[in-house]
């Protein structure tokens, strides 16, 4: 009778939990789940990803109720002896976490078992590495080796992330109506001032704070290097592949940046790049600026504006400004850091000398059967052009006005643009004809 009772109460108070729910696999929840989220597409592709990889296959096939927090313990122990990273085992613990609260909240279990407790045992299982950062002349033989293996543009897109401090996006999405070689300074805008990525797909979006939306003054000689490229730039972007499209961020990384940092042998590459800091990556580079701006005695508030970080301290963010004698100490100091590095002349595209021979430049991306364009049209309409293997579309932004940057958004996939890349995937997909 008292069992009963407490039952009928538990009814009338709403929290009562149906043992049927409960029986509901992680699976089927993690469906319905998917569905009412509003989020952005990289932070869903990145659930789906995790999801897929690890908790998928180890809770997939198990009700919600019979998790437990002794199970998922033991799980994360696992993961941390088959070598995953600590932030990777918190990331899955924290996504599992978040199915079960919304679980939970649905009334599907009565509490979450991965609700964070007090820790026991030792606080610290692995020392966790200082994060790399380079100095000036190694980056500039960084960007020398990159400039072998993806050309002038990829030299000077290292050069200027280093010694400006700009993310990834911001450089990849950078439009050369944002650059003022006149005032020197280069503009992220608070609306399209990033390039975002996908699984498949780009588009121009706003950085990734508020504060990221600044105006980056330059040194004297990167706003001279970025006159000569913009002379000679045909594309309305200032950072693209030879054809004119947007840089794939991975890509990029694989062909160029990382055999440049961590040398050929250990990249697989036959580029015959030495190593110069290995384990640095392309973020790395935004640290290395901030290390340059602390080594030169900057003040934080520069440091700051200047990176677009967010200031703790609502007063100081507010009523702090950035003295023109101020700014100018900053830029004259990493000018003198740029030549104290001694930087080598421009790779020249076509090849390069290598005792005594001229060796080819790898591509940065496969441009077959790519030209640019010279019919009138609208800016950034994919076209067609035939080739030995088939019909290939090619992206390719012209320079255009900023009425007509709206179409430039409109991108194409990565199969697209590198067709040389997965020949197979691409017959399979239909833009390769099975009997060519």
């Amino acid at each position: 009778m008292a069992y009963a009772a407490g039952l009928e109460v538990d009814r009338r108070r709403r929290v009562w939990i149906d043992p049927a729910d409960s029986a509901v696999t992680v699976a089927e929840w993690t469906g319905r789940w998917f569905r009412s989220l509003d989020l952005d597409r990289r932070t869903i592709e990145s659930y789906r990803s995790r999801l897929r990889c690890h908790v998928l296959p180890k809770f997939g096939d198990l009700s919600l109720g019979a998790i437990t927090a002794l199970g998922v313990t033991e799980w994360a122990r696992e993961l941390e002896r088959d070598g995953y990273a600590p932030s990777t085992v918190s990331s899955q613990l924290n996504l599992l976490s978040m199915l079960l609260t919304d679980a939970a909240d649905e009334r599907l279990i009565p509490f979450n078992p991965v609700r964070r407790r007090r820790r026991r045992g030792r606080r610290s299982r692995r020392a966790v590495a200082e994060r790399v950062w380079a100095t000036p002349e190694q980056v500039v033989r960084i960007a020398a080796q990159a400039g072998l293996l993806g050309g002038p543009i990829a030299r000077l897109l290292i050069i200027t992330a280093a010694w400006t401090g700009c993310r990834w996006g911001e450089l990849a999405g950078l439009h050369r109506d944002n650059v003022d070689l006149r005032r020197g300074v280069i503009v992220i805008d608070p609306l399209v001032g990033a390039l975002h990525e996908s699984g498949s797909m780009r588009w121009l979006g706003p950085p990734k704070t508020r504060a990221s939306a600044r105006t980056i003054a330059l040194p004297p000689f990167l706003t001279e290097l970025l006159r000569e490229h913009l002379a000679r730039h045909g594309y309305e972007f200032v950072f693209t592949t030879p054809s004119g499209t947007w840089l794939w961020r991975s890509t990029f990384l694989r062909r160029v940046f990382r055999p440049a940092v961590d040398g050929s042998d250990a990249s697989g590459t036959k580029a015959g790049c030495a190593a110069v800091r290995p384990g640095l990556t392309f973020h790395g580079l935004r640290h290395s600026h901030k290390t340059w701006l602390i080594a030169g005695g900057a003040p934080e508030i520069p440091q700051a504006r200047r990176l677009g970080h967010h200031l703790d301290n609502r007063v100081i963010e507010t009523y702090s400004h950035v003295a023109p004698e101020v700014e100018q100490r900053l830029l004259d100091d990493l000018e003198r850091r740029w030549h104290t590095a001694t930087p080598l002349p421009p790779t020249p595209s076509p090849g390069v000398v290598d005792g005594g021979r001229v060796a080819p430049v790898v591509p940065l991306f496969a441009t077959v059967g790519v030209t640019r364009r010279t019919s009138r049209g609208a800016a950034g309409t994919p076209r067609r052009r035939r080739i030995s293997g088939g019909a290939v579309l090619q992206f390719c932004p012209s320079r255009s006005t900023r009425s007509r940057r709206q179409l430039i958004t409109e991108d194409r996939t990565r199969n697209a643009e590198n067709p040389s890349d997965q020949p197979g995937r691409l017959k399979r997909r239909g833009f390769l004809r099975c009997g060519d």
